[in-house]
């Protein structure tokens, strides 16, 4: 694993490449970039991308749900993020039910890395962060 930031009040975990991301998740793999990318469930803020305001990259990011497929009751994954399914990849919430970390996610509307991470961390109650 790369980096641990905890700079910000939400922990992230940083993976430089998706090999690296898939060897500590094989529970939750995110597939290379044109596999199956367009199956995946993703977050674009209305196709604008997340700011990334935990690692201070100056990029923005999009929120992947994994493993890939319908989120239904009792299926739990992580929550990742991504530059548009290139790397790093920034986990953001890792044993969190996949339905919940969608709606939370919609119905709050997060516009940078760090809300949706305090959102998806603040709500496990005893499920893990990253790390």
């Amino acid at each position: 694993m790369g980096v641990a930031y905890r700079e910000k009040s939400a922990p992230v975990a940083v993976f430089e490449s998706i090999a690296e991301y898939n060897i500590a998740y094989p529970h939750a793999q995110m597939p290379y970039l044109g596999d199956a990318h367009p199956r995946l469930r993703t977050f674009t803020c209305a196709a604008s991308g997340l700011w990334d305001d935990l690692t201070v990259s100056g990029y923005k990011y999009t929120l992947t749900f994994l493993p890939s497929g319908e989120p239904g009751p009792g299926r739990d994954g992580t929550v990742v993020a991504t530059r548009w399914g290139n790397p790093p990849v920034l986990l953001l919430a890792r044993q969190v039910p996949l339905q919940w970390a969608w709606e939370v996610v919609t119905k709050s509307w997060p516009t940078t890395l760090d809300s949706a991470a305090r959102l998806l961390n603040a709500g496990s109650r005893g499920r893990q962060g990253p790390g």
